[in-house]
């Protein structure tokens, strides 16, 4: 044991002559603000922001550290990130905000502490009007301790939020076929559902808002003054409001309220008679607004308040004798919201392609959502998703373009035309088809091609689905359009048979065919400057792989990114055709020709009986618009389909992000 002992106490005194050197690769105490970014985001309504004070490193020291707003030194850090980063961030003064703390004392131990910056929601409001560069920039320093780099400076910026009601109008034109009773003795459908939008942006944390909505008459004047117009307050009833109040949930970005319209109020022993045109003010109103925090109410001020009025117009409309074109009806805002805020569901900028049919018009989303929609022809507040349980998740986006097709098989939907869907890929693309009808899943036909190569964004068809073609423009490539028979099998693979080697091109588009050639059509290409006349040799038996090169004859920029649609109608051919005119003007055209004239010679002559934007405050019926619409779009342009029923034509037409518009040519 005395042994033992020696040799501890050796070891001990030739472990005291090296030094301790275990902090000597620890981080030496220092001061830094606890954020990620150097611009820290908060709401202006909430009037208060926690911000982080942290001491990192050995944890040996103690210190103070001092924190700055709006002083010539946290406006110098300002202009010096302003100029290293292309910023144009203004300084909200120090006269707007309070701290609850200039000082933080740390010991050694502390770790970290907060400051409060505090504010009046209304002044600051006031102050910053709608200008989004507003900060307030915020320094710490320290007489004791070193500050972090990159860790000393923030800029606070509080966030002024917006409520605003992006439908300003929603026009009805009532004419008797909508509202009497027909020769077969129906009734059409005389109420209607509309569902308004109130939007909050950005949103705010766990806040919710809710304000009563009335019917104001009081705007009508003032309205009519505006736009020239002699509108008169409606007789009760034709608008009620089903609900009292429009109600944004605690952290949502927007709400809704709903209305009923009653066109039966218009009628007199089930007949229309010639009324005055009617103005229905609906205003959200918000000097009565409330809100809660977390659910406990909350005094909310500084908000900023753009459009809160919806005006509801009823005019009558007794169709002049001969052709009449009138838009039934849109889906769009003007003010800034993608129409698709008005389908719940549905993501906007999705809406690249349209199709119609006797009861529906057909979107889908081209993402990966797989929602594929069907508005009701009657009614828009009427919709619905179709079922997609076969569509797979493959493709650039799993659907894209919806087609209907004419079938003549009984067996094949009831006989009746079908609706047929593509995908969107690098290879062969798959078509959906709803040969059980369209509350069934779709079958998937695969298709087989000789390279890869992206198609789907867009696809036309010719004939029927049991002697037809189906025709696929290359979007990558310059190749051209590629093309697929179609005979009536829903089970083997169509293979490509052959191509139209032009336009030389790549981007989405399309060739068009006229309806009684394959060989003839115009092929136009999506935010392309020009559309090509084009006549070829194509044929459906055309050997496997053949290229077909056509003769192209450039259209007038008139054609420019454009999209077509050849039918007879009472005798006449006419050609629809959508345009983008330019990012904030998309139309509808439609021409006319005269019996027995060919297409190529309507295209020429241009014949223009209709034309109108696809989004337009001031509806002007039964006329031409020329006004362009008051949104942009800087999307794949447009698309339309037509469809004749009975003794009428629908034109449905969209513009990406924008607007739906469905039109009805008649005559009478």
């Amino acid at each position: 044991m005395k042994r033992i002992a020696i040799y501890i106490g050796i070891l001990l005194l030739v472990a005291g002559c090296f030094p301790d050197d275990r902090n000597n690769f620890m981080v030496p105490d220092g001061f830094g603000i606890s954020a990620t970014n150097t611009v820290l985001q908060a709401s202006l309504h909430t009037g208060t922001y926690s911000l982080g004070i942290a001491k990192s490193g050995i944890g040996q020291s103690a210190g103070s550290v001092s924190i700055t707003v709006s002083q010539p030194a946290c406006e110098e850090a300002l202009a010096a990130y302003n100029k290293a980063n292309n910023k144009k961030y203004k300084t909200i003064g120090a006269s707007f905000i309070t701290l609850d703390k200039e000082q933080l004392a740390f010991n050694q131990k502390d770790v970290a502490q907060t400051v409060t910056l505090s504010w009046d929601p209304e002044v600051l409001a006031a102050f910053v009007g709608l200008d989004t560069n507003y900060v307030v920039p915020i320094l710490i320093n320290s007489q004791d301790l070193e500050v972090k780099d990159s860790r000393g400076f923030v800029m606070l910026h509080p966030n002024r939020s917006g409520i605003n009601v992006p439908q300003t109008s929603v026009a009805r034109v009532v004419e008797a076929k909508d509202v009497e009773p027909g020769l077969d003795g129906k009734q059409p459908e005389l109420q209607e559902t509309v569902v308004l939008d109130v939007n909050l942006k950005p949103a705010i944390k766990n806040l919710g808002i809710h304000f009563p909505v009335c019917i104001d008459n009081s705007l009508i004047d003032a309205y009519n003054l505006a736009h020239d117009t002699q509108y008169q307050a409606a007789p009760e009833g034709l608008v009620t409001l089903v609900d009292q109040e429009a109600v944004i949930a605690e952290g949502a970005v927007g709400g809704s309220y709903r209305v009923l319209l009653d066109k039966s109020v218009l009628l007199k022993n089930s007949k229309l008679e010639e009324f005055p045109s009617y103005l229905v003010p609906v205003r959200v109103q918000q000097e009565k607004l409330a809100a809660t925090l977390s659910g406990e109410e909350f005094d909310l001020k500084g908000l900023s308040f753009g459009n809160m009025v919806t005006y509801i117009s009823f005019t009558y409309y007794a169709p002049p004798p001969g052709l009449s074109v009138i838009r039934l009806w849109g889906k769009y805002s003007t003010t800034g919201a993608a129409w698709s805020d008005y389908i719940e569901g549905f993501t906007a900028g999705a809406d690249r392609n349209v199709a119609v049919d006797d009861n529906y018009v057909y979107i889908a989303e081209t993402n990966t959502s797989k929602n594929l929609w069907a508005i009701s022809l009657a009614d828009p507040g009427i919709y619905k998703k179709l079922p997609v349980g076969t569509v797979a998740d493959a493709g650039t986006f799993y659907l894209s373009c919806p087609r209907i097709i004419p079938n003549t098989d009984a067996n094949i939907n009831g006989g009746k035309d079908v609706l047929m869907v593509s995908n969107m890929i690098a290879g062969d693309p798959t078509l959906y088809i709803y040969d059980k009808g369209i509350d069934q899943d779709p079958t998937a036909l695969g298709t087989t091609t000789w390279a890869s190569r992206r198609l789907g964004d867009t696809f036309t068809y010719w004939g029927t689905l049991q002697n037809g073609i189906l025709f696929f423009k290359d979007f990558n490539s310059t190749q051209g359009t590629v093309t697929f028979p179609m005979e009536g099998s829903l089970t083997s693979k169509p293979w490509l048979h052959a191509r139209i080697a032009a336009p030389a091109v790549t981007g989405a588009g399309a060739y068009f065919p006229f309806p009684e050639s394959i060989s003839k059509g115009i092929s136009s290409v999506r935010g392309g400057t020009t559309s090509w006349l084009t006549s070829t040799t194509i044929e459906k038996t055309t050997q496997e792989g053949a290229d077909n090169n056509p003769t192209l004859t450039e259209l007038s920029g008139y054609y420019a990114d454009a999209a077509f649609r050849f039918f007879q109608f009472e005798g006449k051919p006419y050609i629809a055709y959508s345009r983008q005119v330019d990012a904030s003007d998309g139309r509808l055209f439609i021409l006319e020709g005269e019996p027995g004239e060919s297409w190529e010679s309507m295209l020429e002559a241009r014949n223009v009986i209709y034309q109108a934007a696809i989004q337009n405050d001031a509806e002007q019926e039964a006329a031409l618009e020329p006004e362009a619409s008051p949104m942009a779009s800087g999307n794949s342009g447009m698309d339309l389909d037509v469809r004749i029923s009975g003794n009428e034509v629908y034109i449905a037409v969209i513009k990406q992000n924008v607007g739906l518009s469905l039109f009805r040519m008649s005559m009478n």
